[in-house]
């Protein structure tokens, strides 16, 4: 009995390692693709750049574009995500709305210096400007439509959230300054409502409805799973995640004499990319798995490419909770154990973003 346990937990281990291995050769492929890609391209902008310079040096010099401050991006991250998170439950009047996130909002700002803080409001000006503002005439020149000034209008209500804060921040005329006393501003603040540039843990779970093919016929079923990941931000908007999942589905099996329930079980290891844009954030995954059964516990590999829609709410004490669907399709490849299966996969999920 020890021997088998022994056995099927190696099997479970070589399946997920050799799930890795064929993961990592269509990586590679890919990879190479994309350097050869990458080598033409690059000559291309070689001489596209050199005809840049010429160009330059013989008609007229060009500014040197400003490297981003990361500050001022991330405080603007922050506070356009506020903002839309209010829209969201249907803005009205706009002193009672900035009202309702004014604690985040202060959370953000008194975590950046005052040049942080200007920096962010005269971005938000010249972006006003760039879109036609001053809102309330832009709303007159185009009918009235409010739908005609929607990205005007949103910058503008950023811009009066980041104004008030900093009025609250910096307690203007006889108000006291309302930052908390052990809030200091940093110029390092990469913001508190996005992964960027740190490393977060993830828990996520959820429900899963399958349709399982193999050997010419489709048993559908249900059931659900739970990953643990560790995330990486790469930037404001892209963040990089892995670690391990562990589920299981019971298939629906209809026979001439009996109804049965059987129950299969996949370990995985999945890598996932998240891209953020505000509240909504898109991924895409890919996996190597291990695939069981109750009946039969002897592990087959396979591999999974999937893709989610999420949205998030504002953290809570270093906590993002965000919830989602999920579509995803694995195969799990023949061997001398069993066929090759095919598996669809979709659900609900919800997650759990800590800023550790």
């Amino acid at each position: 009995m020890r021997g088998a346990i022994v056995r099927g937990a190696m099997g479970r281990v070589s399946a997920l390692a050799w799930g890795t291995a064929v993961a990592a050769r269509l990586a590679a492929r890919v990879v190479a693709a994309a350097f050869v890609t990458s080598v033409v391209a690059a000559r291309l902008a070689a001489r596209v750049v050199a005809a840049a310079f010429v160009t330059s040096v013989v008609v007229a010099p060009v500014a040197e574009a400003a490297p981003r401050d990361l500050a001022v991006v991330g405080l603007l991250a922050d506070l356009e995500k506020m903002v839309e998170v209010q829209q969201s439950l249907g803005w009205t009047i706009d002193r009672y709305e900035i009202d309702e996130i004014m604690s985040p909002a202060l959370m953000s700002v008194c975590s950046t210096t005052a040049e942080t803080r200007a920096a962010a409001l005269a971005a938000l000006d010249r972006r006003i400007v760039e879109l036609g503002g001053p809102v309330e005439e832009a709303f007159r020149r185009r009918g009235g439509d409010l739908d005609e000034v929607a990205d005007l209008l949103f910058a503008t209500r950023v811009r009066a959230l980041l104004a008030e804060a900093m009025r609250r921040a910096s307690g203007a005329g006889d108000a006291p300054a309302e930052c908390p006393f052990w809030l200091r501003p940093a110029p390092a603040f990469r913001g508190r409502e996005t992964d960027a540039y740190r490393t977060t843990l993830n828990l996520e779970g959820g429900g899963i409805a399958v349709l399982e093919g193999a050997g010419g016929r489709v048993l559908p079923g249900a059931g659900g799973s739970a990953r643990l990941l560790l995330g990486r931000g790469l930037d404001e908007r892209w963040t990089f995640l892995a670690g391990g999942e562990f589920g299981g589905t019971a298939q629906f099996e209809q026979t001439e004499t009996k109804t049965r329930f059987p129950i299969s079980f996949v370990a995985a290891l999945p890598m996932v990319l998240r891209y953020r844009a505000r509240t909504w954030h898109y991924e895409g995954e890919l996996a190597s798995l291990a695939y069981f059964t109750q009946d039969d516990l002897r592990v087959s590999p396979g591999l999974r490419a999937g893709a989610l829609v999420g949205v998030s709410s504002l953290r809570m004490r270093g906590i993002m909770p965000w919830a989602g669907l999920g579509l995803a399709v694995e195969h799990v490849i023949e061997t001398h154990r069993r066929p090759a299966q095919w598996n669809l996969k979709g659900g609900a999920r919800v997650g759990f973003d800590w800023d550790f």
